[in-house]
């Protein structure tokens, strides 16, 4: 299950920079909307890949290790937040 675990942290990492190329370029508000959207996408795919890794990289308690992943992902998901709340002054 680990190797599934580590190819599917490359292909969360991998959709996430692909949805910076595909918003590359889009200017204006829509664009910075989309740009903070994106770069909660980044931190969440991250997220993740950092989840697997961590214990190698870092060797820190598990419980601190899962404290940091969830910091991680909540800065992700606020980041999708004010994206969402862009999109929304928009419409009005």
């Amino acid at each position: 299950m680990g190797t599934t675990n580590m190819i599917l942290d490359f292909i969360l990492v991998g959709a996430a920079l692909w949805m910076v190329a595909t918003v590359r370029g889009v200017g204006g508000v829509v664009g910075r909307t989309l740009n903070l959207i994106t770069i909660g996408a980044i931190i969440l795919g991250m997220a993740h890949f950092l989840a697997t890794w961590q214990h190698r990289l870092l060797p820190i308690e598990s419980s601190t290790e899962a404290f940091l992943h969830r910091v991680i992902v909540l800065l992700g998901f606020v980041l999708l937040v004010f994206g969402f709340r862009q999109i929304r002054e928009l419409r009005t």
